[in-house]
């Protein structure tokens, strides 16, 4: 699983980098949890403080090269000087100087000897074929989560029986098969190594009409579907990239949003109203109300039609709201 852990130019070309990021971590008290070709990943040191609880689905990433790490969870990201000052937690001035103390690595090296954690690599290229591996979920699997054998085919959603995984598979906007994502209890990958899951958005290939659902993940798709709620789409996760808004402003004239119904998935879909208004895309956020849920997939079909037919424009929410007082 390739992850281009892109933090912003803010500070990478000035802070410190640490000779060896591995022992860095080491010294820091940081578990490695996984690896790809690129990067360490471990549990965020930030989650608690930002979510209010422990990462226990690790999904922080760690440049092997230059320590610039992203949580795909909590957004937290920086150089590496700022996970160090976020588990030493003496400020800024400390942190500089604890990396600095572990041997640094002139930025200017690395961009001469080509060694930046931008460079591109080759992806395996997968076939259809390679979909033979999996089945349909089995009706008990299927249940576990709340959907029909016939949402799971519309979104062509399958298993892999050894290993008992969900199998995502991910296509381009013309529907070449890019790859898949895989997710299963303590586990969770995104194969080829390299995939750009970014450039499309699951459910794009089932989708009638010019009205989309926008949900965080691929599972809730088949969950809305199964509700009676047609034109789901998951972005693999709380932020969409560029391309993704790129084809949701040339598909729909209406979207639902149905972020995750917490800090991170209000403060994306807040994004993508602003991104959309004036554009003569309409964007309504999905009703969540007062549930204490955090997505489509932790609710009853009954309760998800009650937020889709609620999906509500926030401006006029807050209008309703100022002229009530």
């Amino acid at each position: 699983m390739s992850r281009r852990t892109r933090a912003g130019s803010e500070d990478l070309f000035d802070a410190p980098i640490p000779g060896d990021v591995l022992s860095a971590l080491g010294k820091l008290g940081i578990e490695i949890v996984g690896e790809d070709s690129e990067n360490w990943r471990i549990p965020c040191p930030a989650h608690l403080r930002r979510k209010g609880r422990e990462d226990r689905n690790p999904s922080c990433y760690v440049h092997k090269d230059t320590g610039v790490f992203l949580c795909f969870s909590c957004d937290f990201r920086g150089p590496f000087v700022r996970l160090a000052e976020e588990i030493r937690g003496e400020g800024a001035e400390d942190a500089s100087q604890w990396v600095s103390e572990q041997g640094v690595i002139d930025r200017a090296v690395r961009l001469l000897a080509g060694e930046t954690y931008t460079r591109k690599r080759e992806t395996e290229e997968v076939t259809e074929s390679h979909l033979a591996l999996f089945t349909e979920p089995p009706a008990k699997v299927l249940a576990s989560k709340g959907i029909t054998a016939e949402a799971a085919r519309r979104f062509e959603i399958l298993w892999d029986p050894k290993r008992k995984y969900w199998i995502f598979p991910v296509r381009d906007e013309n529907g070449r098969l890019l790859g898949w994502q895989e997710k299963g209890k303590g586990h969770f990958l995104n194969y080829p190594e390299g995939m750009q899951k970014g450039d499309s958005l699951f459910g794009l290939q089932a989708l009638d009409g010019e009205e989309g659902v926008l949900v965080e993940s691929p599972i809730d798709t088949a969950v809305l579907w199964t509700a009676g709620i047609a034109g789901g789409l998951a972005a693999y996760g709380a932020i969409l990239t560029p391309r993704q808004f790129r084809i949701l402003g040339g598909r729909l004239s209406r979207l639902v949003d149905a972020h995750d119904n917490d800090h991170d998935g209000k403060r994306e879909r807040r994004k993508v109203f602003d991104h959309f208004h004036g554009t003569g895309l309409l964007v309504r956020y999905f009703d969540y109300g007062d549930l204490a849920v955090k997505d489509p997939g932790e609710m009853t079909p009954e309760q998800n039609r009650a937020a889709y037919e609620g999906a509500y424009h926030p401006m006029m929410r807050r209008l309703s709201a100022f002229g009530r007082r």
